[in-house]
């Protein structure tokens, strides 16, 4: 009795990790429809798979083959952390290897930007950006997931269905980081520069298992500095953004941050009463303005950045281990304002509130 061939997985090159697709379970026809869609993101290294996913043969194909994406691009995630920046956008590649990197929620128009853009520009994703913290970018040439007039599910197209260019460079890097803002009552498109405080609180949210790398903030904002800083791109329609992307200065020098000259608080030693302690933060970083962004993260490792101004930062950085009557006249010497009082009591309820500290009796 004969035995059936065995069907070996398609390996697949997902933001830097190899995945596994094992459609060994599929039919034929099903087995071809995976193969075709994933076709220019194969590996062509043969390698052991950082991680392994199986295609659903109980569900419709379109259901499948939806559902497999989204697998690829979470595996690929699990697979990279700690290791890579992983950013929710879409990846463009210029004819030198740098790489456009549009950021945006989901709906903000990345697949309808990339589709437009890559025809022009080499397609590296529409889903997921790997960077590296050398600037290294990793490809994710996954089929693009589009919205169709009567199909319940995104259809899965492969980038070379849709006529999107190839890759020129066996090496890609970062060039731009660009935050997409779809509106609709612009007169012009425009990119406008950003702050450094704007762009990590708006790249943030978009960055996958972001508590996991080392010293995120200060990664991403290194990533940041010598790609020129971030731009928001403001437009209404796609093609708008051929103009604006041509208009990228993608060879901008590295920029080093100068160290910054903090002025702590003076906090005199108190006796008795309860006492502040910092919470446990992933990383934090001052800004030239004097605000300072803190990072923290929960049990699960999901991140929440908050931004802090004014007193606040002072007010945290002196916190830890002081009372509030000794913070009160740290402030009110500090800044020769006897009226500061109720305003460090304020400040520190909120730092307690968002668990940037806690009260220990």
């Amino acid at each position: 009795m004969s035995s059936c061939p065995t069907v070996p997985p398609l390996l697949v090159d997902a933001v830097g990790s190899r995945v596994a697709i094992d459609h060994s379970g599929l039919d034929p026809d099903a087995r071809a429809a995976v193969e075709s869609a994933w076709r220019d993101a194969r590996s062509r290294d043969v390698v052991t798979a950082d991680a392994t996913v199986v295609a659903d043969p109980s569900v419709s194909r379109a259901r499948m083959l939806s559902d497999l994406s989204s697998a690829v691009t979470q595996a690929a995630i699990v697979a990279g952390r700690g290791k890579r920046w992983m950013l929710h956008a879409a990846g463009l590649e210029a004819s030198d290897g740098r790489v456009i990197v549009l950021v945006g929620a989901s709906g903000a128009g990345k697949t309808t930007a990339t589709r437009t853009l890559a025809r022009r520009w080499g397609y590296v994703s529409d889903e997921t950006v790997g960077i590296d913290l050398d600037g290294t970018v990793h490809p994710y040439r996954k089929p693009l997931s589009i919205i169709t007039d009567g199909h319940e599910v995104k259809v899965q197209r492969a980038p070379g269905d849709l006529d999107l260019r190839g890759l020129e460079s066996t090496r890609l890097r970062v060039g731009r980081i660009v935050l997409l803002d779809r509106r609709a009552d612009l007169r012009r498109a425009r990119l406008v520069p950003v702050s450094p405080a704007e762009a990590l609180t708006a790249c943030a949210p978009h960055s996958s298992a972001i508590t996991s790398l080392p010293r995120p903030l200060h990664a991403i904002t290194r990533h940041l500095d010598a790609t020129g800083g971030a731009l928001r791109a403001e437009y209404t329609e796609a093609e708008q953004l051929l103009a604006l992307c041509d208009d990228l200065d993608l060879a901008a020098a590295p920029i080093e941050r100068p160290p910054l000259d903090d002025v702590p608080l003076r906090v005199a030693e108190a006796a008795g009463g309860p006492r502040y302690r910092l919470a446990d933060a992933v990383d934090s970083l001052s800004f030239d303005d004097g605000r300072l962004a803190v990072l923290t993260a929960t049990s699960a490792g999901a991140g929440t950045l908050r931004v802090l101004a004014g007193l606040a930062p002072s007010l945290w950085k002196a916190a830890d281990g002081a009372t509030l009557d000794a913070l009160e006249d740290a402030v009110m010497h500090g800044l020769g304002d006897e009226t500061a009082g109720p305003a460090v009591r304020g400040i520190l309820d909120q730092l307690v509130e968002a668990e940037l500290l806690h009260v220990e009796a």
